[in-house]
């Protein structure tokens, strides 16, 4: 299996493909949507074998781990998963045309997220491609507070400003990035102050050469992740939260957990404090994604990356 980064891997055939069903839900309803999806996703899925593979070991990882989970690493759970990131896509889409209906967000910590909006100080969040970080739009309607979303690839930001086309008064801002550099820090050290949210994935090691990671264990093997989002953090001096939104039968189920106050850099510990709070982001993914093994949207080989 090559062990490229996962920057390196092409998504094209499958955005243009997501664009279709776009296409087809917006103009012939969500039942052409689910008629369709089907065939769209199995050509990409039988077309795509890097993406298979990484699928694979990351359930031969979780069967291990789970035994009694009662997934199978096969082909056809495999096949699931890519039919739920393309159903997860058609949820964005009517997340920005008509919002996440109240009714169907089970959000336990809301209390907790009212009390930070109406503190007037803001925060930094940390999610993942486990499930639908589109919940970021939820949290900017509960609390009409604005929510920064730094997002790392050209084909994120090319499906983000689809997205962002749908409704333009959406609370959520939308900025690309590949390293943070001194302006872009003091652009988001300015929106925090302001009592805004940035948000950030800590799952996806960074672009650029010079991007520290660390290794942690996720579901019983080493696996590097960023440095990056604690490194923000520390210049932020703010709140930071981990953030997963995760399918359930009824709707969202979103988990808001504070992971610390803030991030201090100790002369002389910096990277042990910063790999003990990447090791606590690494189990609490893995906390949720026992929780919904299926819902897991990283196509590449996650355990082994190279530059």
């Amino acid at each position: 299996m090559s062990n490229l980064h996962w920057s390196k891997y092409r998504e094209q055939g499958f955005f243009l493909g997501i664009k279709f069903l776009f296409w087809l839900h917006h103009w012939l309803g969500p039942i052409a949507f689910k008629v369709a999806v089907y065939p769209v996703v199995l050509c990409y899925y039988l077309k795509n074998q890097g993406g298979r593979n990484s699928i694979q070991e990351y359930l031969k990882l979780f069967t291990k781990r789970y035994p009694s989970s009662g997934i199978e690493p096969n082909w056809k759970t495999g096949f699931k998963i890519f039919l739920n990131f393309a159903n997860s896509a058609r949820e964005k889409l009517e997340a920005w045309f008509v919002g996440i209906p109240d009714s169907q967000v089970n959000f336990p910590e809301r209390a907790g997220l009212h009390q930070l909006a109406a503190s007037g100080q803001g925060g930094l969040i940390i999610g993942s491609h486990l499930g639908n970080l589109e919940v970021c739009r939820a949290l900017g309607s509960l609390t009409k507070v604005r929510v920064n979303v730094l997002v790392h690839t050209k084909h994120a930001v090319k499906f983000n400003r689809m997205m962002k086309m749908l409704n333009p008064l959406s609370q959520v801002r939308l900025i690309q990035v590949t390293e943070v550099t001194p302006a872009l820090a003091m652009r988001l050290s300015e929106a925090v102050e302001a009592g805004e949210l940035v948000v950030i994935v800590g799952d996806r090691t960074p672009i650029n050469s010079m991007g520290r990671t660390c290794e942690a264990e996720f579901l019983g093997r080493k696996a590097p992740f960023p440095q990056g989002p604690y490194i923000l953090a520390a210049l932020l001096k703010c709140p930071v939260y981990t953030l997963f939104c995760l399918r359930s039968t009824s709707g969202y189920d979103i988990y808001m957990e504070k992971l610390c106050d803030r991030v201090v850099m100790k002369r002389g510990d910096r990277e042990g404090h910063i790999r003990s709070l990447v090791e606590e982001f690494a189990r609490r993914l893995e906390r949720y994604c026992h929780i919904a093994p299926l819902q897991w949207y990283n196509f590449y080989p996650f355990w082994d990356q190279q530059k």
